[in-house]
């Protein structure tokens, strides 16, 4: 994968950054949540090891419908949503507009290969932390999420330089 190319919003309104103080005391003692959304089984699955081999937890949902129900049932645990911009359905912009009726100080990134109709600064208007572009690096995408995310130590540049691409591939392989 290439090298992570993402535009960052520096400041978050102060009702983000309550909403994130609220659940820093919760997350402090259990890895920080990223809900992963894709429509591509390949790219979730690649994602969902690269977070977890970096101290997160991740839920994959295939589209923004299966997006919501799991934001309803762990939006406690969840302190980042990882979103696909172009799905069939629902794509991520509708998707996040969805999350904010049930939490308007949902985190969220946006991630693609082709934002089709939306431009990056439209997307962070829309109140996406961060656009990513698609392909990244594992290890770069952890430490943008992990700047989003309370509670977790910083990432072992030696450990994440360990995780070999077989040992990655075997265990992609065993998802299939």
């Amino acid at each position: 994968m290439q090298s992570l190319h993402r535009k960052c919003v520096d400041s978050q309104p102060e009702s983000r950054q309550a909403a994130q103080t609220e659940s820093a005391g919760r997350q402090l003692h259990e890895r920080p949540g990223v809900l992963v959304v894709d429509d591509e089984h390949f790219v979730r699955i690649m994602v969902q090891l690269g977070l977890e081999r970096n101290g997160f937890e991740a839920w994959l949902a295939a589209n923004g419908r299966e997006a919501i129900q799991l934001y309803r049932m762990h939006r406690d645990r969840i302190a980042v949503v990882l979103l696909d911009v172009r799905m069939p359905g629902l794509d991520g912009p509708r998707t996040l507009e969805a999350l904010r009726e049930l939490n308007p100080a949902v985190q969220a990134c946006f991630m693609s290969g082709d934002p089709g109709a939306y431009e990056s600064n439209e997307l962070l208007q829309r109140g996406a932390a961060c656009v990513i572009a698609k392909p990244f690096d594992l290890n770069e995408l952890a430490k943008v999420l992990q700047r989003l995310t309370p509670g977790i130590p910083p990432i072992d540049e030696e450990r994440a330089a360990e995780s070999s691409t077989r040992k990655e591939t075997e265990e992609v392989a065993r998802h299939f």
